[in-house]
Order: structure tokens, then sequence, then C-alpha cells
């Protein structure tokens, strides 16, 4: 018996010392040129159709980049050449279609299409320089120009 503790020691402390693994949240459904993401703790890369997006990861399109997410919920996020998002939070139990989402939206313009969670009221909400927007059901614009202190929710989004 004493045998197999120690290896199974051994392998749990291990088990330990690991990186936590990013959650992924979403995939790129469109890629347009120009578009990077970069994941915590790694270094930015370009982002292919069909690639994973995680917790925490920065989008960035450029010139002539877009980018849609596809995220598990069935929402999507779809952003215009010169645009910077970092997807703060996202959580979807698929049981009870419900969860939540928060996003830092530092520049550019998106295109949000609500899924499952945004049915429920404060289950959307995406940070801006100059406050936040929730988003309850459908679509919403979300317009963040470079270096100013105002965004444009458009569609029926309210800013807080």
């Amino acid at each position: 018996m004493r045998i197999f503790i120690r290896p199974a020691l051994a392998i749990g402390l291990g088990l330990i010392a690991l990186p936590a693994i990013a959650q992924q949240v979403g995939v790129t459904a469109a890629v347009n040129l120009e578009a990077e993401g970069q994941p915590p703790n790694k270094p930015a890369e370009k982002l292919l159709l069909g690639q994973n997006i995680v917790h925490n990861e920065r989008i960035s399109t450029f010139d002539k980049g877009q980018v849609q997410i596809q995220f598990v919920d069935e929402s999507t996020i779809s952003l215009a050449p010169n645009s910077e998002i970092v997807i703060d939070e996202f959580v979807y139990d698929p049981n009870k279609h419900a969860g939540k989402m928060t996003a830092t939206v530092t520049a550019g313009l998106l295109r949000y299409v609500g899924g499952k969670i945004s049915k429920d009221a404060d289950a959307v909400n995406f940070s801006t320089p100059s406050g936040n927007v929730a988003v309850r059901g459908g679509v919403a614009l979300i317009e963040v120009t470079r270096g100013s202190n105002a965004a444009t929710p458009k569609n029926g989004a309210t800013r807080r």
C-alpha cells in the first residue's frame, strides 16, 4: 500500500503546480485580414477562422481587420476595423440558459447580437471609458472613439 501512496501524492502535488488553463468562451466565426488575439500571459497572435477565444483575451483589429466572435451561448460580437475589446468575464450554464458577460471596449465599433444570457437583466455589460453599457435582449451597437471619453450606445442599449 505504501508503494502506491507516494506516486499518487507526487502526482497530486504536481497537478497543484500546473498553471490554470484559460476557459474557452467562444470561437472566431469570421476573420477578415488584420485581427489578433492575445490570451492572458501569452503573446498576441493573428486570429484564424474557428480559433478558440478564452476568458480575459484581448481582441484587436487594425486598419483592414474585422472579426466576429460566436460565444457558447450563441451570442456574437462583431468588431469593425481599429477596434479593441477584452472579454473580462463570461460564465454560462447551458442547463439553465443563464450566465453573465462583461467586456471592456477600449476603442472602435462593435455590434453585439444577444444569445441565451442576454435575456436576463444585467447579464451583459460593456465597460467603456465613459461608463457602462448594459444590454438586454436583441442587438446593440457601441462605438468608442480612441483617445476620447465618449461611448455611443445605440438600438436600445442603456448607458450607466
